[in-house]
């Protein structure tokens, strides 16, 4: 396929296109035609840039890591040129004024650009995608790859026609070719390098338009129509919501959202197409245990907070995910109610407070700040701002921040000089206590909430009544239960209250009680009594995979002579088509005494040894090593699943494989043992896995 791609991706007649700026150079447009080549890992590509020199300097420097050039023109003509493994210097045209930059290259992405699924045996899995936060496109582009460099792209994408392709800007012509489709996406308006994305799977679409005449669509793969619409339900709402919130139009064409394979995070804001992992695909009982509404809300907030004005460095890193995060939250309350996001905010407010009491309080302006402290920290200082300058001037203030930097850059003192002017009110102070200390002030947080919750604040009054040595009676938690429905407070006070609550009163309000009250006694239930069996069982048919699981478990744990009913009442209930339970389910089966034979429970332990294979999701392989570990179960097979995993892409699981493959080397420190499992695995590429093994 590569040298059919090659031959056809430069056929179609480019306009000439431009970027960012780099040593004095301000890149106007550009327009990137690329052919990614799954099966050689690599990106043909053609890219012109429309630029303005300033008439001194000596060369042109661009970003750009491991390429290959065929061809560098200037003007139409071929141009002096020389490249390291980062960058492509090019002689600069020595004159003022406007000038044609034109490269041929080929990309060789050691990441940036994932092609997931096309070395294995499944029909129907392959996909490619890109995730190029912060520096990172440059992997797969020649660009200026800084967050301060903005410029209009517009992407052309030749690929096989089976396959779709979405991207940046919309979709202006698709034009097939033969077995190969051309995709034109055009972008109007400039952007940062990092947020170029594209994405290439086999998927169908649902499409809505919002009340301001913005197409919106919804990508899923081909045959997951249920779950997509449990996915993508309330995003026009959240889109119609945060366009009235923040009081700004949409800045972007079009907005679109795809769900990848493998994906690195839970969602990426990529201008006008976020891209989000799969895991949120979800069906009605799985959507009550993990939905897609606070990621579909954060990652579009960002296409205005990051996008459309985007930090200067990481210092101003709060102007992105602080702002995303609360904005997010809003979106919550205007679509479910403002208790259950109260309650979110409690509970981190505790994160943070344990943070602070490790020693490890953070500043919202340390550019190495963690992600609690940018997300949460920083929405909490957004709630307590508005809260200091009233609703009405902290609109305000949003609204001219971001007009005034708009499709540019900003620093979290033009966001403060904004608030200040819109409020007449000096914001030293806040800046402070919220940006500036390590601390984080949690008694001016618990008084916001306090103000706003009526239920936290019954919560926080019962806490301190209980600290002060007064021990609070069943009685009194009841009346509390009582007066407010709320799931979350009521799941709050069980966790914290316990200790006091009868077998009557705790039967009586989980029996019938909302899924996180039920959860949180399973969670503070040591032993299962007598009583509380029949209502566990009950809890097999949940509304919720998560409840299911957890209740097998405990069930299957403590009432053993009933292990074989439970094992078949959750094949009947329709529970087994939550893979992370068909997996426990498969494991419980091979080590349930008398449930099968022995071939059934040999076939049972094969299903779940061939999910730790790179053709199944990273979360899925590592509950399956989790699993397979805990018995000692692990197969040569699954042995060299986990050598491979040790370079995985995603850092969670990498992390993760590494920490098991260093527990089984201590286990089993024969080199002998490991050294035939290793010799498939180039050095080159898993240095990290032959170190170990030699160390033995």
């Amino acid at each position: 396929m590569t040298a059919k791609i090659t031959a056809l991706i430069f056929i179609a007649a480019l306009p000439v296109f431009g970027m960012a700026q780099g040593d004095g150079y301000d890149f106007l447009k550009a327009r990137i035609c690329i052919a990614p080549d799954p099966d050689a890992g690599l990106i043909a590509g053609e890219v012109y840039y429309d630029f303005l020199s300033p008439g001194t300097g000596d060369s042109i420097r661009l970003d750009a890591r491991k390429m290959e050039y065929s061809s560098v023109e200037l003007n139409g003509q071929p141009v002096a040129y020389s490249s390291t493994t980062g960058n492509l210097l090019v002689k600069g045209p020595g004159q003022g004024g406007r000038h044609e930059l034109r490269i041929t290259y080929r990309a060789f992405p050691a990441q940036t650009v994932y092609f997931i699924g096309w070395e294995d045996s499944l029909v129907g899995n392959e996909q490619i995608w890109t995730q190029g936060q912060g520096k990172d496109s440059s992997h797969w582009v020649p660009v200026v790859d800084q967050m301060e460099e903005k410029a209009e792209f517009d992407l052309t994408v030749l690929f096989d026609s089976d396959y779709q392709v979405v991207a940046n800007g919309r979709l202006i012509r698709k034009t097939r070719e033969g077995p190969l489709t051309q995709w034109v996406f055009d972008m109007d308006k400039p952007m940062s390098s990092y947020l170029l994305a594209f994405a290439i799977g086999q998927f169908d679409s649902l499409s809505w338009e919002s009340k301001s005449g913005v197409p919106l669509t919804g990508y899923y793969p081909r045959g997951d129509s249920v779950k997509a619409r449990w996915t993508y339900r309330y995003t026009r709402e959240i889109f119609e919501y945060l366009e009235e919130a923040i009081g700004i139009p949409y800045p972007w064409g079009d907005y679109k959202q795809v769900p990848v394979r493998d994906f690195l995070y839970a969602g990426m804001e990529n201008t006008g197409a976020t891209f989000f992992s799969d895991r949120y695909l979800v069906d009605s009982l799985g959507y009550q245990d993990q939905n897609y509404i606070n990621v579909n809300a954060h990652e579009m907030a960002h296409q205005w907070f990051g996008n459309l004005v985007t930090e200067t460095g990481a210092s101003q890193h709060w102007l992105h995910e602080g702002f995303a995060t609360f904005y997010a939250y809003e979106a919550e309350s205007h679509l479910l109610g403002t208790d259950q996001v109260h309650w979110k905010l409690y509970d981190t407010a505790m994160e943070l407070e344990r943070l602070d009491a490790s020693g490890s309080g953070e500043s919202l302006l340390d550019p190495g700040a963690s992600s609690l402290t940018f997300y949460e920290k920083g929405a909490w200082a957004l709630y307590l701002l508005r809260e200091e300058v009233g609703e009405t001037a902290f609109r305000q203030g949003v609204k001219d921040f971001l007009r005034a930097h708009a499709y540019s850059n900003a620093r979290v003192d033009d966001f403060l000089k904004a608030l200040e002017k819109a409020s007449g009110t000096s914001l030293s102070g806040f800046r402070k206590t919220w940006l500036q200390s390590t601390v984080f002030p949690e008694d001016l947080a618990m008084a916001g909430l306090k103000k706003h919750s009526e239920s936290v604040k019954e919560f926080l009054e019962l806490q301190q009544t209980e600290a002060s040595g007064t021990r609070l009676s069943e009685t009194e938690i009841a009346t509390a239960w009582n007066t407010y429905d709320s799931p979350e407070f009521r799941e709050h006070l069980l966790k914290t209250f316990r200790p006091v609550l009868s077998s009557d009163f705790l039967e009586r309000v989980c029996r019938k009680g909302s899924l996180p009250v039920q959860k949180a006694f399973l969670e503070t239930t040591v032993t299962l009594r007598d009583w509380m069996v029949p209502m566990v069982e009950g809890w097999l048919d949940a509304p919720s995979y998560d409840l299911r699981e957890a209740s097998l478990f405990r069930l299957w744990v403590e009432v053993p002579e009933k292990r074989k009913q439970y094992l078949e009442r959750v094949v009947k209930n329709g529970s087994l088509s939550n893979f992370r339970l068909q997996q426990f389910w498969w494991l419980l089966a091979v080590i349930t005494e008398g449930y099968a034979g022995t071939d059934k429970k040999q076939t049972y332990m094969d299903q779940l040894r061939s999910t730790t294979a790179p053709s199944f999701s990273w979360e899925t392989r590592q509950n399956a090593f989790s699993m397979l570990s805990e018995i000692g179960a692990l197969s040569r097979q699954n042995l060299q699943d986990l050598m491979q995993a040790t370079e995985h892409h995603s850092w969670q699981f990498k992390k993760f494989a590494r920490n098991l493959f260093e527990e089984l080397l201590k286990e089993q420190a024969d080199p002998d043992l490991w050294k035939p499992l290793a010799e498939n695995f180039p050095r080159e590429q898993y240095n990290y896995l032959h170190q170990k093994i030699e160390s033995l």
